[in-house]
């Protein structure tokens, strides 16, 4: 198991919006949903398609080539056409750092 990395600050990401980092092998998104911040794979389960190409609608990711959607909190696909849900990672917030641990 790793520990936690820093990818960004909290300014980076301001409330609403989304960002995709590389950390190690794997592309993040990281998404501020009312002041908290959840990060989930860079990828739609439907198409391999990054997902931060994409839009946040609420408390969703919408891909952008085929709409398909996932709960930002906990990956679960929320509309068609993906049936799997997308991996989510551990985010904590010390001070003005988002650090992500990717396991």
């Amino acid at each position: 198991m790793t520990g936690f990395t820093q990818i960004a600050l909290v300014t980076d990401i301001p409330e609403g919006t989304m960002r995709s980092y590389q950390v190690e092998r794997n592309r993040i998104v990281v998404c501020n949903l009312g002041g908290k911040f959840f990060a989930l794979a860079d990828e739609c389960t439907h198409d391999a398609a990054p997902i931060s190409d994409g839009k946040l609608e609420g408390g969703n990711l919408v891909c952008a080539r085929h709409g398909a959607m996932f709960d930002v909190v906990s990956g679960a696909v929320t509309g068609p056409p993906a049936v799997i849900g997308i991996d989510k990672y551990e985010v904590k917030v010390e001070g003005n750092n988002i650090l992500v641990r990717v396991d």
